[in-house]
C-alpha cells in the first residue's frame, strides 16, 4: 500500500518551545539515570585515564567504578568500533550465563598516540535481575504454546511452524526467563498484501505465558529506485567466471574479500515461493544468477539480479566510506536473493530477514524491488543495524530502526546517483519503482514530510505495523534528513552512523535516539552552532522529553497501560473485566474488574498462572489459564464481587481461544491439535461438557450464550470451498438450528462473530470476500434474516464486533488511501434496528478490541496516548 505524506499541523510549533544549547563550554560531567536500574543511562563529559592498553579490558576496568553499579563479569564484548581517535566498546549483558534481551552497555574511549582516556559510557544494564534461569517449561511445550495461540489475522488451519531456539532473560523488573521461539507461516489471503510470517516469539519459561513477538521481516511497500539496468542504463558488474565457462554474480573485488570469505553474492530464486526463503541462509539448490557470457542479458534485468548486485556494491562502498567493512563490520559475505514470488504471483515487496536481502520480482505494475537503489540501501542498512545497536522492531525503537534504514537508503541513492539534496524527489523513498505511477504517488515514504511527534504520531498497538515501525519512522528520520539538508551529507551521515553504532541501544525510544545523536555530535567535536542545528531539527519534529503529554483524548481512562498482549475486554451492564500484567509486565497476568462509571479496578484473581480471555455476564467471570507444567489448559470461574473463591470448571489439553458465560452455562472454543479442527464445548452447571461441533469436518468459532442456547460460527468444507454461517444449539433439547447461509457472489459468504441476543442472533457476513461486511440479524429459529447494514461497496471494513439488545457496535477501518490516525480502526455504533453509524469517540489513534455495555456504554483498547489503555464513553460523540 502506498503511504502518502501526512499534512503537518503547524500548531504544535506554537506550543513546544525550543530549548537552548550552550554556546560557550560543554557541560561538566553528568549522569543521566534510567528508571528501574541503578546503572546510568549515560555518563558524559568524562576525561579519565584508561586502566589497560586493550580497549575491551580498559572498558571493563572502568565499569568497576561504583557509579555504574554493575559487575563487568556480566558483560560480554560484542564489538569495538574505531572511528579515528574514538573507540567504542559495545557489551551485551548476561545474567547467569544467559543473554539479556536488548541490554547493551557502551564505553567510549579516545586515543591520543599510545594513551587512552575514557570519555563516556551508557546504555542499558539491568541491575535488579534475580530470575531463576532454570526453565520449568520444556522447549517442546514452548513451541506448542507459541503455535497454538494464533497470531492475530491467522486462522487455525494456518498454524505457524514453531522452533524453539534458546533461553533469554527479558529485562522486566527482576527479569523474565523466556524461550525464544521462531514462528514461520504464510499469511492468508492473496494478492500484493499477502506476506509470509517470520516472527521471533518469546514465551515465559516458568509460567508459559506468551510475552511478545518481533517481526523479523523488515518489509517495505511498493517503492522505486534508480536501478541502472531496470531503467535502461549499463553498469559495471563484478562477476565470476566458472570452470565451465559460465559467469555468475559473485563479487570478490571488494577489500573485504580475504581469500575465503567477504563476497557479494546474488542468487536467483527463479520464481520460487518467498516462504522457502524465511530461514537463515540460502536454501539448498538455489543458484547464483548465471549467464553464458560476461554480459548479463535482459532476463537478469527483469529478475532484478543486475540491480541487486550492482546496488549491493554501491552500499558496501558507502559504508566503507564511513569506516565499516560490510554489514557485520567484519567483512562478512553479503547475500541477496531476487525473483521470489508468493503463491506463484508477483511478490511486491523486499525484506531483510536477519541474514540476507530478499527481493520480489515485481510484475505488471512494478519493476523488481531490487531495481530501487534506496530500497537496496534500506534493506542492507537493516543488516548494519542488526550488527550494531540491534534496535528492537517494535514501537518507537522499531520506528528508529526503520527511520535509519530510510535515511541511509536515501543517502546512498542521492550520493551514488548525484541527486542534489534540493531535488524535490531526493527525500522520497522508492519514488520510481512503479511502472505506471509518477514519483510522488509511487513513493513509500517522504523524509521531508515534516511530521511532528505529538501531532502526527500514529497511535497504534503492536498488532498493527508492530506498533508503527513504518508509519512513525519519518518523525525520527525526518530530523536526521533535516540535518543532512542543512549541514551536508558527509557530516550528517557520519553523525547518524556514529549515533547508531556507538550510542544507541536496542530499546531506545525517540528521546533516547535524540540523546544518542546529540552525544555523537559532542563526541565528534561539533561546534555549538552545529549542535544547535541538530537540536532544532529534533525540536521541529517534536522529539523532546514529555512530547507524549500533548496527545489529547475525549474518553475516560479505566486502566492506564495495558501490558498483557492478549488483553481483550468484556462488559456486562456497568461491569467490565480484562486481563493485565504488572506495570513492568513481569508478573503473571491477573483478572481485573471494575465499573464503567469509574473507580479503581479490583484484582479479581491472581496467582502464578497465566490468566487470559475473561468473560462476564455481570454476575460471574470465567477465564482461561495454564499452569507452569503446561500439561493442561484450565477454565475457571468466580463471582464478579469476589464473594466466593474461584473454582475450576474444566481442564483440557487443547488450547482455549475463546469463552462465553451466561448464568450457569459456560462455552468455549478450543483447538484440537489431533484433528486440526476448532471445537465448541458447552457446560451447564455441574453437568459434563458437551461438544457441540461433534460432526467430523465441522469447526466452530466465537461462542455466544443467551437463555441456555449457544450461538457460534459453524464452518465446514463442501465442494472444495469453506462454508460458514451462525448455528444455535439448545442445551436443554440438544437440538440445533443452522441459520441459512447468506448468499455469496462468486462463492460462499464468510460469517464472523455471531452475538446471541434475547430474540435475535446478530452477525457479520462478507458476501463477496472483499473485506467489507454486512451486519445481519435473524430470529433464533433461523428465519427473518435481515441485513441491518447491507454488504456492498459502501459496507464497512470490520475490525471487531459486538451487540446488545439496543445497539450494534462495529470496529471499522475507515476508507482512505493513506494510513494515518484518521484511517486507523474506529468504533462506531448504530441501533439494532438499523440506522446511520456514529463515531463513539474522537480519539485520534487506533480504537481496538472493545465490548459493549448497557445502552450505548462501551469500553475499548485505545492507542492514542502512545500506550495501550482501557478507556470508555457513555454515549457516542456528537461530532469529530
Amino acid at each position: 500500500m502506498s503511504w502518502r505524506p501526512i499534512t503537518l499541523v503547524a500548531a504544535l510549533c506554537l506550543t513546544l518551545s525550543v530549548p537552548g544549547v550552550a554556546s560557550a563550554e560543554d557541560p561538566p560531567p553528568e549522569v543521566e539515570h534510567r528508571t528501574g536500574t541503578q546503572a546510568p543511562a549515560e555518563v558524559s563529559g568524562l576525561s579519565e585515564p584508561a586502566r589497560a592498553a586493550d580497549p575491551v579490558a580498559a572498558a571493563k576496568a572502568h565499569l568497576t567504578d561504583p557509579r555504574y553499579h554493575l559487575d563487568p563479569a556480566d558483560l560480554q564484548p560484542i564489538r569495538t568500533v574505531v572511528d579515528g581517535q574514538d573507540e567504542t566498546v559495545r557489551f551485551a549483558q548476561r545474567h547467569r550465563g544467559l543473554p539479556v534481551f536488548g541490554a547493551h552497555y557502551l564505553v567510549h574511549l579516545r586515543k591520543d598516540g599510545a594513551q587512552r582516556e575514557i570519555v563516556g559510557a551508557g546504555g542499558r544494564f539491568l541491575t535488579e535481575l534475580t530470575v531463576d534461569t532454570t526453565p520449568t517449561l520444556t522447549k517442546e511445550t514452548a513451541e506448542k504454546i507459541a503455535a497454538g495461540l494464533r497470531p492475530r489475522g491467522y486462522t487455525a488451519r494456518e498454524r505457524p511452524a514453531a522452533t524453539a531456539r534458546e533461553l533469554v532473560v527479558l529485562p522486566r523488573g527482576t527479569g523474565v526467563l523466556a524461550w525464544h521461539v521462531v514462528l514461520t507461516s504464510k499469511r492468508g489471503g492473496t494478492g500484493p498484501q499477502s506476506r509470509p510470517l517470520l516472527l521471533d516469539a518469546y514465551v515465559d519459561a516458568h509460567s508459559g505465558r506468551p510475552l511478545f513477538t518481533v517481526d523479523r521481516l523488515r518489509t517495505e511497500g511498493p517503492v522505486e529506485g534508480t536501478g541502472r539496468t531496470a531503467h535502461g542504463r549499463d553498469v559495471t558488474l563484478n562477476a565470476y567466471e566458472r570452470a565451465d565457462g559460465t559467469y555468475e554474480l559473485r563479487d570478490r573485488a571488494r577489500p573485504m574479500w580475504n581469500g575465503t570469505t567477504g563476497e557479494i553474492l546474488t542468487y536467483d530464486a527463479a520464481g520460487a515461493d518467498v516462504l522457502d526463503f524465511l530461514n537463515p541462509g540460502i536454501p539448498p539448490g538455489t543458484e547464483l544468477a548465471r549467464s553464458p557470457a560476461p554480459a548479463f542479458g535482459p532476463e537478469h534485468t527483469g529478475t532484478g539480479a543486475v540491480d541487486a548486485h550492482h546496488g549491493a556494491g554501491l552500499v558496501y562502498e558507502f559504508y566503507r566510506g564511513l569506516g565499516r567493512d560490510g554489514l557485520d563490520g567484519q567483512g562478512g559475505t553479503m547475500f541477496s536473493v531476487v525473483n521470489v514470488t508468493v503463491g506463484g504471483q508477483p511478490f511486491t515487496n523486499a525484506f531483510w530477514d536477519g541474514t540476507k536481502m530478499v527481493y520480489g520480482g515485481g510484475g505488471t505494475d512494478y519493476h523488481s524491488f531490487a531495481a530501487s537503489l534506496d530500497v537496496v540501501g534500506h534493506e542492507m542498512t537493516h543488516g548494519v543495524i542488526t550488527h550494531s545497536a540491534d534496535l528492537v522492531y517494535l514501537g518507537q525503537p522499531g520506528a528508529i530502526n526503520e527511520g535509519l534504514a530510510d535515511y541511509f537508503g536515501n543517502a546512498v541513492q542521492v550520493d551514488a546517483l548525484g541527486i542534489p539534496m534540493s531535488d524535490p524527489d531526493a527525500s522520497l523513498l522508492g519514488e520510481g519503482l512503479c511502472k505506471n505511477l509518477p514519483p510522488a504517488e509511487c513513493a513509500n515514504r517522504d523524509l521531508d514530510d515534516a511530521r511532528v511527534a505529538a501531532e502526527d504520531y500514529l497511535g497504534l498497538t503492536v498488532a498493527l505495523d508492530n506498533g508503527g515501525v513504518h508509519l512513525n519512522s519519518t518523525i525520527f528520520s525526518g530530523a536526521l534528513w533535516d540535518v543532512r539538508e542543512q549541514l551536508g551529507g558527509a557530516r550528517a551521515d557520519r553523525l547518524a552512523y556514529k549515533a547508531l553504532t556507538e550510542y544507541m541501544t536496542p530499546l531506545d525510544d525517540f528521546v533516547d535516539g535524540r540523546r544518542a545523536v546529540e552525544s555523537a555530535a559532542r563526541a565528534l567535536g561539533w561546534p555549538a552552532r552545529d549542535r544547535l542545528t541538530v537540536a532544532r531539527a529534533f525540536d521541529r519534529h517534536g522529539i523532546k522529553p514529555g512530547w507524549e503529554r500533548h496527545l489529547r483524548t475525549d474518553s475516560r481512562t479505566l486502566i492506564d497501560g495495558i501490558t498483557d498482549v492478549n488483553a481483550v475486554p468484556d462488559v456486562a451492564g456497568d461491569r467490565y473485566v480484562i486481563s493485565n500484567s504488572s506495570p513492568d509486565a513481569t508478573a503473571p497476568s491477573r483478572i481485573l474488574t471494575g465499573r464503567l462509571r469509574g473507580g479503581k479496578p479490583v484484582v479479581l484473581y491472581a496467582d502464578d498462572r497465566w490468566n487470559y480471555f475473561p468473560k462476564t455476564d455481570g454476575a460471574q467471570v470465567v477465564w482461561a489459564s495454564f499452569d507452569d507444567t503446561q500439561t493442561s489448559f484450565r477454565i475457571s470461574a468466580r463471582p464478579i464481587d469476589g464473594s466466593a473463591p474461584a473454582r475450576v470448571v474444566h481442564e483440557t489439553t487443547d488450547v482455549v481461544n475463546g469463552l462465553a458465560v451466561a448464568g450457569d452455562v459456560i462455552a468455549w472454543e478450543a483447538f484440537d491439535a489431533a484433528s486440526g479442527e476448532v471445537e465448541i464445548w458447552a457446560k451447564r452447571g455441574t453437568a459434563a461438557p458437551v461438544r457441540i461441533t461433534a460432526e467430523a469436518g465441522v469447526s466452530g468459532y466465537t461462542p455466544s450464550i443467551r437463555g441456555g442456547k449457544v450461538a457460534y460460527t459453524r464452518e465446514w468444507v463442501e465442494g472444495g470451498a469453506f462454508h460458514s454461517t451462525p448455528a444455535i444449539y439448545d442445551l436443554a433439547t440438544g437440538t440445533q438450528v443452522v441459520v441459512p447461509e447468506v448468499p455469496g457472489t462468486g462463492g460462499p459468504s464468510f460469517t464472523v462473530m455471531p452475538i446471541l441476543l434475547d430474540r435475535h442472533v446478530v452477525w457479520t457476513a462478507d458476501t463477496d470476500r472483499d473485506g467489507r461486511f454486512a451486519v445481519m440479524r435473524a430470529a433464533h429459529d433461523g428465519t427473518g434474516t435481515t441485513a441491518v447494514v447491507p454488504d456492498g461497496p459502501a459496507a464497512p471494513s470490520l475490525n471487531w464486533f459486538d451487540a446488545t439488545e439496543s445497539t450494534i457496535s462495529i470496529g471499522v477501518w475507515p476508507d482512505g488511501d493513506t494510513l494515518e490516525n484518521a484511517t486507523l480502526p474506529k468504533v462506531l455504533q448504530l441501533p439494532l434496528t438499523g440506522g446511520t453509524p456514529r463515531r463513539v469517540s474522537c480519539n485520534a489513534g487506533a480504537q481496538d478490541y472493545f465490548a459493549a455495555g448497557t445502552g450505548d456504554r462501551i469500553a475499548w483498547l485505545d492507542g492514542t496516548d502512545a500506550t495501550t489503555d482501557l478507556v470508555t464513553r457513555d454515549r457516542p460523540a456528537v461530532r469529530c
